[in-house]
């Protein structure tokens, strides 16, 4: 019995296990090339015989010939010798290019053909299809047919998915037919001769098919794309957009362009097929951004992957023009080249992290159906031959891939979902308890306004009474009071059920001269142990709009963080005029524990508004400095001072005491 943890790979070896046999199955399923009613007697010639009854396959028998001039005639090429042609193993195909070729194949009719044949000629992407078919001995053709994508509709042979000619009842004798085609895309040649009956069986059967695969596709694209919009996730809506431009891809290159649209415009299919190529390989390397986070993890692939989605959109511009070749000589190689790099990226994350279930399950869902794709655009580009089974491959590994992707997405939205219905139970539970720190804040400050009032309101009496008692009696009775009306103060502020992240300040400003202002607050925070000095520079005559509990509170914050590195030296307060709206308060900040970091921290709680709950904890009372000048219209500086530390230097707006204070 394996273990639990092992599950999920023995689950994906099976799968693999299941996909070669499958590959392994369907790769001798080939067309015959010879049959009972057709058989080749040599390379280029083909004896057709009565009766025919299955679909025979020209493009095996055919011998070929690249015009890379584009000028070659019919009476040009019937004069060129035979030996001029080259041989064709399977099916001819030359890459992307915008040459012309021309195929000729021998038809030996010994007895006559009467029978209804139609002659299929794919892929229907071609630009220009002309097929002649000449007796031999003659110079004349007594049969030719004109089709291809540039073909308007209403000009082509046969209005459906495919490029469909009726072939002419012969007479006994030898034929010779000659095939030209031209494209800007890649150019290959699959000819089939069909019973009439078999071909509309047959084309009924993939028209119905191919309707049901794009509704399929289209659906499944939307929804994958609308529900990754929804939830704001990238892979998915991503997915969405590959599924809708690979759907598109795949019907349009099966002929859903020419079957429902029936184009006038000649470049109407090139459009359609050219731009959800282009677009949609971009697409695809956009989504292995997301799967494989190479962002983050894999920087140099990410920058390459980068510019080939750019260059790759940027081709879109040629799909209608013979650029459009080099699209496909150069680039869908580089596509080729990066799919491959990107599963020997997944590869590789198995062999170091081989538990990791995930990358298994990215293995048999993506990185092997991708096999098939860098199969086709290698022969579709030129680089292999030409087979059934490497043309065919990828239709069935993207059929698994979007069964399995189906799957994985499914699960990926429920985990969403789940994800979702955690967080609202998160939300839900912080509302909570806000709501309880509200309530625990109005309770705080409603118990202490009342001891606060006692103590205020004693005091007061005590100074009544005792009016004719000593000085330092009274001046101590008078602090009592004055500390106890700060307190209030501040609780009046802060312990409201707003709390300290409320934006704004509920202000007290008044009018108070600078160096007065400075005067009493030294006279109350300076003591024994804590000596604070002040020097005043020019400030007599300045008078400044402020709310003095809060000020004190910051300036004191301000000292407090200057006294955690002075280790008891006195602090120097120096106040000075900047300029003329402005009154500069600077306080020295030095000693042998600040260092680059503790300077760092006090600059991020001054003039970060993201600070850190770690860093909010340790330097909260700079953070509320800063959002109290900040309500009167100042600022906090922080001043490299070399190898004497930094200065905190605190800016108020003031005016001179002869003019008016304008707020």
């Amino acid at each position: 019995m394996s273990h639990p943890k092992n599950r999920p790979m023995l689950f994906c070896f099976r799968l693999l296990l299941a996909l070669l046999t499958m590959l392994s199955v369907t790769a001798p399923l080939s067309p015959a090339t010879a049959t009972a009613t057709a058989t080749a007697t040599e390379v280029g010639k083909l004896t057709l015989l009565p009766d025919i009854a299955a679909p025979v396959n020209l493009h095996d028998h055919v011998l070929w010939l690249e015009d890379r001039t584009n000028d070659l005639t019919l009476n040009d090429v019937l004069n060129l010798p035979i030996d001029d042609f080259t041989p064709s193993t399977g099916v001819p195909s030359f890459g992307y290019t915008g040459d012309s070729v021309w195929y000729r194949l021998q038809l030996s009719v010994p007895q006559g053909q009467t029978q209804s044949l139609q002659l299929e000629i794919q892929p229907n992407y071609m630009n220009f299809i002309d097929a002649y078919l000449i007796r031999q001995g003659t110079s004349r053709h007594l049969w030719q047919s004109h089709m291809g994508d540039h073909v308007p509709a209403g000009l082509r042979p046969t209005r459906g998915s495919q490029h469909v000619d009726r072939f002419p009842p012969l007479e006994p004798g030898d034929y010779t037919l000659f095939i030209r085609t031209k494209s800007n895309s890649t150019q290959l040649l699959i000819a089939k001769l069909w019973p009439t009956d078999q071909l509309i069986s047959s084309l009924t059967l993939r028209d119905g098919a191919m309707s049901i695969y794009f509704g399929v596709i289209l659906m499944l694209g939307v929804v994958y794309t609308v529900l990754g919009s929804l939830v704001r996730d990238r892979a998915i809506a991503t997915y969405g957009v590959c599924v809708i431009l690979i759907g598109t891809l795949a019907s349009a290159v099966n002929g859903l362009v020419l079957a429902v649209i029936q184009p006038e415009w000649p470049y109407a299919n090139d459009l359609i097929v050219g731009v959800t190529n282009v677009v949609g390989s971009a697409a695809s390397i956009f989504l292995w951004f997301y799967i494989l986070d190479l962002g983050k993890q894999n920087v140099v692939i990410a920058r390459i992957a980068k510019v080939y989605c750019g260059l790759s959109v940027a081709c879109a511009l040629t799909v209608t023009t013979d650029f459009y070749a080099l699209y496909g000589t150069y680039v869908v190689p580089l596509h080729a080249a990066l799919l491959t790099t990107l599963s020997l990226i997944v590869a590789y994350r198995i062999i170091r992290a081989p538990r990791q279930w995930l990358l298994w399950i990215y293995l048999v869902v993506i990185v092997i159906p991708i096999g098939g794709a860098v199969l086709l655009q290698l022969t579709h580009a030129g680089l292999i031959a030409a087979t059934p089974f490497r043309l065919g491959l990828h239709q069935f590994t993207l059929f698994f891939h979007m069964c399995a992707m189906g799957i994985l997405m499914g699960f990926r939205l429920s985990q969403i979902e789940k994800e979702r219905m955690n967080m609202l139970r998160v939300t839900a539970a912080t509302t909570s308890l806000v709501g309880e720190q509200r309530k625990l804040i109005s309770m705080l400050s409603h118990e202490f306004r009342t001891p606060l009032a006692v103590i205020q309101r004693s005091s007061e009496m005590l100074l009544l009474r005792l009016r004719d008692a000593r000085s330092d009696v009274t001046d101590r009775l008078q602090r009592i009071q004055d500390q106890a009306r700060k307190l209030s103060r501040l609780v009046d502020i802060f312990l409201n059920k707003d709390g300290i992240d409320d934006g704004d300040f509920a202000l007290a400003c008044e009018l108070v001269p600078v160096n007065r202002l400075l005067t009493d607050f030294v006279a109350d925070t300076s003591r024994a142990d804590a000596e604070i000095t002040l020097e005043c520079v020019g400030t007599e005559q300045l008078e400044t709009y402020v709310d003095a509990t809060l000020v004190g509170l910051a300036i004191t914050n301000l000292i407090e963080t200057a006294r955690r590195y002075a280790q008891g030296a006195p602090i120097h307060i120096t106040v000075r005029r900047n300029g003329e709206w402005l009154v500069e308060i600077d306080i020295p900040c030095h000693g042998k524990d600040l260092n680059s970091q503790e300077i760092l921290r006090i600059s991020d709680a001054l003039f970060r508004q993201d600070i850190g709950p770690t860093a909010m904890q340790n330097a909260l009372g700079l953070h509320i400095s800063q959002r109290i000048v900040d309500a009167h219209g100042g600022s906090i500086k922080l001043r490299d001072k070399g190898t004497d530390g930094i200065e905190l230097c605190l800016l108020l707006p003031c005016e001179d005491s002869t003019g008016s204070f304008d707020i």
